[in-house]
Parts: C-alpha cells; sequence; structure tokens
C-alpha cells in the first residue's frame, strides 16, 4: 500500500511540474518535527502564482518516560494549496487547502494511574497499524529575501486505520482525530 500511494504521490507532483505557468519549487522541513527526533522533509511546487502542490514525508518517535509510552509513525502526505493572493516575496502569502496521505504507527501506552482499581484510569494500548489520513489546512507563507522561506501552518482532519495488529486484545477505535502543526524553513527556488 505504501509503494502504491508514493507512485500516486510522485505522478502528480511531476504532472504539477510540468505545469506551463511560471512557477517556482520551494524545499521545506518543519522544525517542530525534530522533538520527535526525526527529519521532516517537503517539496512544494506553485504553478500560476496562487497555487501549490506539496509532497511532504514525515517520520518521528516521540516517547514518554512518566507513563512508559511509545509513539513512533512514518507516512507521506499530499496536500494542494490555494493562495488567497499571488504569491509575492517580502509578503505574508495566506493559504488554505486540503491533504491526503498515509500513516503507518506504532502506539504503546501504559496509562493506567492506579492499579488498585479504585483511582485507576486511562487506557492501555498496544497496536500497529496503517492509516489514511485527510482533511482541510490554512497557513501563511513568507519569503523574507531571495530564496529563504517560512511558513507556519495547521491542518484538522480524520484518519481511518487498515492492516490493524492489535497486541491486547481490546478493542481500538476505527479512527483518530488528525492534527498538524508545522513551523517550516526552506528555499524558494
Amino acid at each position: 500500500m505504501k509503494n502504491k500511494a508514493l507512485l500516486i504521490l510522485l505522478l502528480l507532483l511531476n504532472l504539477s511540474a510540468l505545469a506551463q505557468d511560471p512557477a517556482g519549487i520551494l524545499v521545506k522541513t518543519n522544525l517542530l518535527n525534530l522533538i520527535a527526533k526525526r527529519p521532516t522533509i517537503a517539496i512544494e511546487k506553485t504553478f500560476s502564482e496562487l497555487y501549490g502542490l506539496e509532497l511532504a514525508y514525515t517520520s518521528g518517535e516521540i516517547r514518554n518516560f512518566g507513563y512508559r509510552d511509545y509513539n513512533s509513525y512514518e507516512g507521506f502526505l499530499l496536500r494542494a494549496k490555494k493562495y488567497i493572493r499571488p504569491i509575492k516575496k517580502r509578503e505574508a502569502n495566506a493559504f488554505y487547502g486540503v491533504y491526503f496521505g498515509n500513516l503507518d504507527k506504532t502506539v504503546v501506552s501504559q496509562r493506567v494511574v492506579d492499579d488498585t482499581g479504585f483511582f485507576g484510569w486511562g487506557r492501555d494500548r498496544d497496536f500497529k497499524a496503517g492509516s489514511l489520513r485527510y482533511g482541510g489546512t490554512f497557513g501563511v507563507s513568507f519569503i523574507p529575501g531571495k530564496h529563504f522561506l517560512l511558513e507556519g501552518l495547521t491542518g484538522l482532519g480524520y484518519g481511518d486505520y487498515y492492516h490493524v495488529q492489535n497486541n491486547l486484545g481490546k478493542k481500538l477505535p476505527g479512527g483518530y482525530f488528525d492534527f498538524q502543526l508545522w513551523l517550516s524553513i526552506g528555499y524558494s527556488f
């Protein structure tokens, strides 16, 4: 499934790169993903100075030692953007759009605070799953000079699990709320 999704995303990116309108290529990384100890790379192709198509690869690992939690993820994201005004340097360029992607997740959570049964709360989880996620995004891009780029965006959506390997036997939800927060730096060609 991952190879098919990657092939489709690369074909769409290639088609947008061949657009005959004036274009630019932006290469970015999400600084906030450094919390998850791994890089994020995104390549955006803009065309008609109003539209952008972005392909991103993200991966990470988050551990919470107090609760013995572990969460790792890896996946691709295709984001289609519509800029509110034509893209200009030295101006804030607001945009909105939609995204679609996949995410392979491993989640281990042992959240029981008090195992006497009197005050215990939380959820124990231990599973691996693939997911398809989709939603909307809003953000602002700023090119202060000739090539340097700053971008902040947020995304809200939903992810549906598939191929779930549940190690605890407890019923898992069919999906999850997908929230994204990106603060990216990059280079504009």
